[in-house]
């Protein structure tokens, strides 16, 4: 797959899956625009790096314009900034609530808003990171699931409205994966075994796995794909 010539936005792209997806699309010749709280302490050439909190309207701008910037196009916005706070869900608190919502879903609906323009005249694609919490109750993480399930009712629902504008929007969601996020959690061996045990796949899986169904669906492979979720969880969900 290449996107030679495309311009791309990746929230969340200083690392994890998020990272990962940054280095598919760099790899598959796309011009990136790449948002993040935090700048990596090294960018790559050719890359644009917007710093800045998304639940900002005036990032969220800045981002918008960097990616129309001298071409005026951007083809794919990928939203894959998020947070986790693991706590039982009556022991949260409303700061807590507020974040998780801001930045799971309030963010990747702002910046889909300001896009969505620029995106119309390319024809391009959404494709916003979820996850199997939005499809199986896990309990400790119950509030975080709500808004990935949030958001993958808005990847739908924007589906709908947008694909007349030639907009694709789709989501994924992904299971166990090892990153930073899930560094703490997995370094426990009997979570790690118990979590293992329901996996149809038996591994905990890589964030270049999820980066390579995630170009997959902004690319061109993808063109008559829209409305839907994916999970790359190894069977997670169907177990």
């Amino acid at each position: 797959m290449t996107l030679a010539g495309k311009t791309v936005m990746v929230t969340g792209a200083a690392g994890g899956i998020g990272g990962a997806i940054a280095d598919a699309f760099r790899r598959a010749g796309a011009r990136l625009i790449l948002v993040d709280v935090v700048a990596p302490s090294t960018t790559i050439s050719g890359d644009r790096w917007v710093e800045g909190d998304l639940r900002s309207p005036d990032v969220v701008r800045a981002a918008v314009a960097a990616a129309t910037e001298g071409t005026g196009r951007l083809d794919v916005l990928v939203n894959a900034a998020g947070v986790q706070v693991r706590k039982p869900s009556v022991d949260l608190t409303e700061d807590d609530w507020q974040r998780l919502v801001s930045i799971n879903v309030s963010a990747a609906y702002a910046l889909s808003r300001a896009a969505a323009q620029p995106l119309a005249r390319t024809k391009g694609s959404i494709v916003n990171i979820s996850s199997s919490a939005a499809l199986v109750a896990q309990p400790g993480i119950v509030p975080y699931g709500a808004t990935k399930a949030a958001l993958t009712q808005l990847s739908k629902g924007m589906a709908v409205e947008l694909g007349p504008e030639g907009i694709r929007v789709n989501a994924v969601a992904p299971g166990q994966i090892r990153t930073p996020m899930t560094a703490d959690k997995l370094s426990d061996r009997d979570v790690e075994a118990n979590l293992l045990s329901r996996i149809p796949l038996r591994r905990i899986g890589t964030a270049a796995e999820v980066a390579d169904v995630v170009l997959f669906l902004a690319s061109e492979q993808a063109r008559y794909v829209t409305g839907t979720l994916i999970p790359i969880d190894g069977g997670y969900a169907a177990n």
